[in-house]
């Protein structure tokens, strides 16, 4: 990742992309195309405007994606541009990856600036562990573990590995909330490898434990936490495959904004 001025022109940009990819993927510069296919001027991560270029790069008889060219040169070697256009309609994956692109700067600008900004205190780590998997409480994680770690000045991020299962030992309204069936609502989960689990909406009644054993919940694949407190995603589930590659820019990029483009 390069911090530097912003392209003067979509040529620039262009250019800056090839040569950016040249070197990391270890290939020549005239076997990679590439075209800028949005451009913006945005409020940034440091308080100024930055205008920002979305580009689409593909590599002869290699991979593809869709690079960022403003403040800083990237691309996120994991998502495809078939799969970034999974982020949503033609507006939204544009929002999306420029948030994600934002996520990534902050994450880079943070290490550059700050101590300890990968090293999590084990002790805070291991009772968000312990609370996420608590069984009396109204959702549980399951195949719950710590995947990535980032402070941010003050505040802690983590992203864990998991999914939800919902506690069918309580009830649910929107006026009461939560509410336990019965003195005691500890959930008693099989051994990991046989959890199954059907769809179910988190703030809505939970239903009994289906005959055939699977529970109630939400197969999410990561789970967002700030500052002991879960962040729930919003992004689609043909997006959330997509997200989950990248799921702590993500988050940072969402939360730090305003990265918004403005539709015309």
């Amino acid at each position: 990742m390069n911090f530097k001025v912003s392209p003067a022109s979509a040529a620039e940009a262009r250019e800056e992309i090839r040569t950016y990819l040249a070197s990391e993927l270890e290939c020549a510069p005239a076997d990679i195309q590439t075209k800028v296919i949005y451009n913006t001027e945005l409020p940034w991560v440091d308080g100024r405007k930055q205008t920002c270029y979305l580009v689409e790069w593909t590599v002869a008889n290699g991979p593809d994606g869709v690079a960022m060219a403003g403040p800083y040169t990237y691309t996120l070697p994991d998502v495809s541009m078939a799969e970034a256009k999974r982020l949503g309609t033609l507006h939204e994956w544009r929002q999306q990856l420029i948030n994600l692109y934002a996520g990534a700067e902050i994450v880079a600008h943070a290490r550059l600036t700050q101590p300890l900004v990968d090293v999590p205190d084990p002790t805070r780590t291991r009772l968000l562990l312990e609370a996420l998997q608590n069984p009396t409480a109204p959702r549980v994680a399951v195949r719950c573990s710590v995947r990535e770690f980032v402070r941010i000045g003050t505040d802690e991020y983590y992203i864990f590995n998991g999914d939800w299962v919902h506690n069918p030992h309580f009830s649910y309204s929107p006026t009461f909330g939560f509410k336990p069936r019965k003195p005691d609502p500890t959930l008693q989960l099989p051994a990991e490898e046989d959890i199954r689990i059907v769809p179910h909406k988190f703030l809505t009644p939970v239903p009994a434990v289906g005959a055939d054993g699977a529970l109630p919940g939400e197969e999410v694949s990561f789970i967002m936490v700030k500052n002991g407190q879960v962040v729930d995603a919003s992004c689609s589930p043909l997006a959330r495959s997509v997200v989950n590659k990248v799921a702590m820019f993500y988050f940072l990029g969402k939360e730090n904004g305003p990265f918004a483009i403005t539709v015309s």
